[in-house]
């Protein structure tokens, strides 16, 4: 170990920070486990906890490495590998601050890592089988995340030196999940009864959902103020951006809600819950890219953007968008990932970071043409490796579940949990038929016996 000195109070920040991100996977569960059916619940719970035991394995092992060890602009090294002695000694030629540890970074940038691949199971509820799934995540992360990653977060990445900013991670967190959701959504095809007609099938848990919803916005306090690295009014900014952000979002989609109540000449207004739950994250999405490079009023501007498009999209999406993407992951990640890597090209300032370029709107039209690149290389990196991921895993141990066990439900199926009501209401059914049948049998008894 080495014998620097770090900023005590930076290091306590950083930490704390990643607790908090930590919580942010449990919270998911949460969020999306109230948004599936009874019978789906504590699949979809199992689906993003089970990244916190895959994903720090993958992390130590290689992924950090991978990510942040010396090498070239497109791959690191296997140096640090199961984190040797070297990993915890100079992180210089990476993106960091040099006031806390690196063990502190990695385990940092290892929660990140981890809510990641666990945000893709909302587009595959009900129907992906539970060991393909667990490959999956291995494999999604090491092949796609971290390359990205590399490319983005580390000062030798690609995209990094030819001018792509993303502050907290939109690109390679939001923007790839919800493009490998759409194709994971594509491959494994639509559930049995699936609808696009019915928008709200299957809500039956939606405190669930509130809760997690309400942990999540804590938690990306943490995303977001610990990606600065230290604690300092750059940390703060991205608070404020994250808040402000979060809640002009959700007042935007609350006008619209109540709009597109009066449209449909509807007397009452009405607000939907799990709208107005996705109307928090689609705000905490758009501002990730952007939480430290751009003022707080911008911010604002941001989730006003964010939540107008996103909601414009469900709005209208079962008109024409027939994909089985569950809990709209492409819709409120991939495309809030796209709006928030856009506008940080066009509201960043050098006066509000220096560390960061100006956008277009101060002169710097170029940054735009960055973030678009930076765009285009994830969503086609993203899109190319889900898809030669999950075709190989198809065509070789299947990946899909089939349709007798979609409808018993992945609780029963995947965790051998007996839905207790449904058996209650069998036994009943059982026990209503027996009693029906009963005088048949009396009768043929006594007939018996007279006849003897």
């Amino acid at each position: 170990m080495s014998n620097v000195t770090y900023e005590t109070g930076d290091t306590a920040w950083v930490l704390t920070s990643t607790g908090l991100v930590y919580m942010m996977t449990p919270a998911l569960a949460c969020f999306y486990g109230g948004l599936v059916e009874n019978k789906n619940f504590l699949n979809q719970l199992f689906l993003s906890i089970v990244c916190m035991a895959i994903i720090p394995v993958q992390w130590c092992l290689i992924g950090y490495s991978f990510t942040f060890g010396p090498g070239t602009s497109i791959f690191g090294s296997f140096e640090y590998a199961a984190q040797r002695p070297g990993s915890f000694i100079s992180l210089s030629s990476d993106r960091n601050s040099q006031t806390i540890p690196p063990s502190a970074f990695m385990a940092f940038q290892c929660a990140c890592a981890i809510i990641t691949p666990a945000l893709i199971s909302g587009a595959v509820v009900g129907r992906m089988k539970l060991i393909p799934y667990m490959i999956f995540i291995v494999l999604w992360t090491t092949c796609c995340y971290d390359p990205l990653a590399r490319w983005i977060f580390s000062r030798q990445g690609w995209l990094h030196q030819i001018g792509v900013i993303d502050f907290a991670g939109g690109l390679m967190i939001h923007v790839s999940s919800g493009i490998s959701g759409l194709v994971a959504a594509l491959i494994l095809r639509s559930r049995v009864h699936f609808d696009p007609d019915v928008v709200n099938a299957g809500q039956t848990n939606l405190p669930f959902t509130v809760v997690g919803t309400g942990l999540l916005w804590v938690g990306w306090m943490g995303f977001n103020g610990g990606s600065a690295l230290v604690a300092n009014g750059v940390a703060a900014l991205a608070i404020v951006n994250t808040n402000v952000a979060a809640a002009s979002s959700m007042i935007i989609w609350i006008v619209l809600d109540i709009i597109h109540r009066k449209l449909n000449r509807q007397t009452s207004a009405f607000i939907s819950i799990p709208g107005l739950c996705s109307a928090t994250v689609v705000g905490l999405v758009v501002i990730t890219p952007a939480a430290g490079y751009i003022q707080p009023g911008y911010a604002i501007v941001t989730g006003f953007i964010g939540g107008f498009l996103i909601h414009s999209f469900l709005s209208s999406k079962k008109r024409f968008f027939h994909i089985d993407d569950t809990l709209d992951v492409f819709s409120c990640h991939g495309l809030g990932g796209i709006v928030g890597t856009l506008l940080v090209g066009l509201f960043s300032q050098t006066d509000v970071n220096q560390k960061v370029n100006n956008g277009a709107l101060y002169g710097n039209i170029r940054q735009l043409g960055y973030q678009t690149v930076g765009l285009l290389v994830t969503i086609g990196f993203s899109a190319t490796c889900t898809t030669a991921i999950l075709l190989t895993m198809h065509l070789t141990i299947g990946i899909r579940i089939n349709r007798i066990d979609q409808v018993r439900g992945l609780d029963n199926v995947s965790h051998g949990v007996i839905d207790i009501e449904l058996a209650g209401r069998s036994q009943r059914n059982k026990l209503a038929i027996g009693r029906r049948r009963t005088p048949e049998r009396m009768i043929s008894t006594v007939t018996t016996l007279e006849m003897t």
